[in-house]
């Protein structure tokens, strides 16, 4: 003789199959996506401010590929750790993680580090539009390169307060010359050995040591940085035209400067 569910159990399973379905057509009406990355995190030689050094890149690039999402979108992140020899995750910067707090890349207190060779699924919503980013939270792996930018327009058929006629992006870091692994034993160690400040200050990865790109407009002995433009550490020119308003998305990954941003401007002859 077979057992019939009972009809409060048919009418729980009922309203959560309605509740599921609810919930994926309100999604399909906002214009809602889910947005699908596959990643692999692994050190590399780069010049970030024309020197070599490793650096810790995503997919060979330094910083990490640009996430872009509209509000109410799922972010969907496949992340393959090619590290030899340490664990790896990964902090969302700003997004608030509601209903998903395994998803914040907080080593052993909400995620086990991703070991190598493994590979791990961030799956979160971004609800609120804004200029974001990521980086390593594990060891010194932010201060070795891993960070890049996470951006939120505003959800589909929604428009933003202000106008403007163009964005630019700008990440701004910091980068020792000294390994982040050396860093790292430098700070644990007693007595502590600082690593002094960086070397370079970079924007969007790219930096200048031991030479000014504004030598040839001062007196001082400092040496002319000259790039034919193909470099790694060739400053990214921003074109802009008259008349037209650009939007300047920042957000800072330095592990110890406190930087000031300023625009001048050169009036034409």
């Amino acid at each position: 003789m077979g057992l019939r569910p009972s009809s409060s159990c048919s009418r729980a399973g009922l309203l959560i199959i309605w509740w599921c379905c609810l919930i994926q057509y309100s999604d399909m009406a906002l214009g809602s996506k889910t947005r699908h990355f596959k990643w692999e995190v692994e050190y590399m030689y780069w010049s970030p401010d024309c020197v070599e050094h490793v650096v810790m890149g995503i997919n060979g690039q330094f910083p990490g590929p640009t996430i872009r999402a509209r509000a109410g979108d799922t972010v969907h992140v496949e992340l393959t750790n090619k590290l030899p020899t340490e664990g790896v995750v990964i902090h969302w910067h700003g997004i608030r993680q509601q209903g998903t707090p395994w998803a914040d890349g907080t080593a052993s207190i909400s995620q086990c580090v991703i070991n190598p060779g493994e590979t791990f699924l961030y799956r979160f919503k971004v609800d609120k539009a804004g200029t974001y980013f990521y980086h390593g939270h594990y060891g010194m792996q932010r201060s070795a390169g891993l960070y890049g930018s996470l951006i939120v327009d505003v959800a589909e058929g929604e428009k933003e307060p202000f106008h403007y006629d163009g964005e630019f992006n700008l990440l701004l870091s910091d980068w020792w010359h000294q390994g982040a692994h050396e860093q790292e034993l430098g700070l644990s160690s007693k007595p502590m050995r600082w690593p002094g400040e960086p070397q370079s200050l970079l924007m969007n990865g790219r930096g200048q040591y031991n030479c000014s790109l504004a030598a040839h407009f001062t007196n001082s002995s400092s040496t002319q940085c000259k790039f034919n433009g193909t470099e790694q550490c060739a400053p990214e020119i921003l074109r802009v035209r008259p008349k037209k308003t650009y939007r300047l998305r920042l957000a800072s990954t330095t592990a110890l400067a406190s930087l000031n941003l300023a625009i001048g401007i050169e009036s034409a002859p």
